[in-house]
């Protein structure tokens, strides 16, 4: 595929400070991997070059995309705890949450506290849980991003990067945002890629506002890339339509590449029993009509909300969904909440369970939150290249009436009572 002008503006600029405010589906990652190797092509040298990404997987991709095995791409916390490795005697062991010393909730509660360098409101079993920490020799993901920061605080100057890029820039939280300010030396230059209307992190401490703040500080231009490459043009209008309703401060419109138009479908079922087998009935229609497993997939707000679906994938029989790895797989159809489900795409999205107080979740009376949950909204609808449908349901399983998700009409879309024609 050839760049489009937009595109090879961000490749061949000599901009110091840009930030690219990247839709979804619009190739922002060819981007990132084109200006890389154009850089090494003009004679920069690999070790000089620093990409900074919020998955292994998006590492390894790019790694392998870029076919330079030298080029240093990592996570914030892999390349922090390789810097710790490299420059000092770091040895602690890594906490993992899995330990299940204490709950999600507070989980959450001491990562948002860190994330924001201490300047949230102290969790109350903060110093319980740093004490089991010390205990056994254990440092947590956010404590590593702290201690780098701390490292570079005296030795600032040892990683001296030429050019500095940072995907997915919208999920970044305070503290990051302080790692890569340290990181910028004299002559670094900087490309963040983000898009605001996906940040769907906040609960977890994600500011989309670094964005705003990392252009006014470094002067930064710029640049979009609004030609979306993935859905079909009915799917990109009514993502459109759906997401104008957020304060936004930076605006911008995705424009489709297809052209083509499929009617997105939403249809109301009575219970989640006739829900789920009609689901299953979608499943097996569009897999005869030739489409890999692997290119469908059932989105959910919550993972309680796909359980009938799952017991009624079992009672038939159904061999192509996997239940208890919710990872991607090449031969299955899959089963993802909308945040496992960032970053993929695929020929068939169903998004089940679209009621008021399932999704948006009952906690969005607040206007932020509720946001957030539209911009969640937003990344499901972007998954799907030509297939688009939405279900909810009238009675939950304790025959109380449960209205529609505002998102439907939000998006333009009217629900019609399902029938099994």
């Amino acid at each position: 595929m050839i760049l489009n002008d937009m595109q090879k503006e961000v490749v061949y600029s000599n901009e110091r400070f840009l930030f690219l405010l990247a839709g979804a589906g619009s190739g922002k990652t060819r981007v990132i991997i084109e200006r890389i190797k154009h850089l090494i092509h003009s004679g920069v040298p690999v070790d000089k070059i620093l990409g900074l990404t919020f998955t292994h997987k998006a590492a390894k991709e790019m790694q392998e995309r870029i076919n330079q095995q030298e080029v240093q791409l990592y996570t914030f916390h892999q390349f922090a705890l390789k810097s710790l490795k490299n420059m000092s005697n770091y040895p602690y062991q890594i906490y993992n949450e899995e330990d299940q010393l204490f709950s999600k909730d507070q989980h959450l509660a001491i990562t948002k506290y860190k994330n924001s360098y201490f300047k949230t409101k102290k969790p109350k079993c903060y110093d319980e849980y740093q004490l089991k920490l010390s205990t056994y020799h254990k440092k947590d993901f956010d404590d590593i991003l702290i201690d780098f920061y701390h490292l570079l605080d005296q030795h600032s100057r040892k990683l001296n990067y030429q050019y500095i890029f940072v995907d997915e820039f919208q999920d970044t939280n305070y503290l990051q945002y302080m790692i890569l300010k340290k990181l910028i030396g004299k002559e670094t230059h900087v490309l963040c890629v983000g898009d605001p209307d996906q940040s769907i992190y906040q609960f977890r401490g994600a500011q989309a506002k670094i964005i705003s703040q990392y252009i006014k500080d470094y002067q930064a231009k710029v640049m979009k890339l609004t030609i979306n490459y993935r859905s079909n043009a009915t799917i990109v209008e009514h993502a459109n339509r759906l997401i104008k309703r957020n304060y936004r401060t930076l605006k911008k419109d995705l424009i489709p590449y297809d052209v083509s138009t499929q009617q997105i479908k939403s249809y109301m079922f009575m219970y989640i029993e006739e829900e789920a087998f009609a689901i299953f009935k979608w499943i097996k229609t569009y897999i005869n009509q030739g489409i890999k497993p692997q290119e469908i997939a059932i989105l959910f707000r919550q993972h309680h909300r796909c359980f009938y679906l799952i017991q009624t994938l079992k009672q038939q029989g159904f061999t192509y969904f996997k239940e208890k790895s919710f990872e991607y797989d090449q031969t299955y159809i899959n089963l993802l909440t909308i945040h496992q489900a960032k970053g993929l795409e695929f020929e068939v999205v169903i998004i089940l369970g679209l009621e008021a107080y399932t999704f948006p979740s009952s906690h969005t009376y607040q206007k932020e939150l509720l946001e957030e949950e539209r911009r969640l909204m937003f990344v499901a609808m972007t998954r799907a290249k030509k297939h688009l449908i939405f279900t909810h349901v009238r009675y939950n399983s304790y025959m109380q009436r449960q209205k529609p998700s505002l998102f439907i009409k939000e998006a333009g879309i009217k629900s019609k009572i399902y029938n099994d024609e």
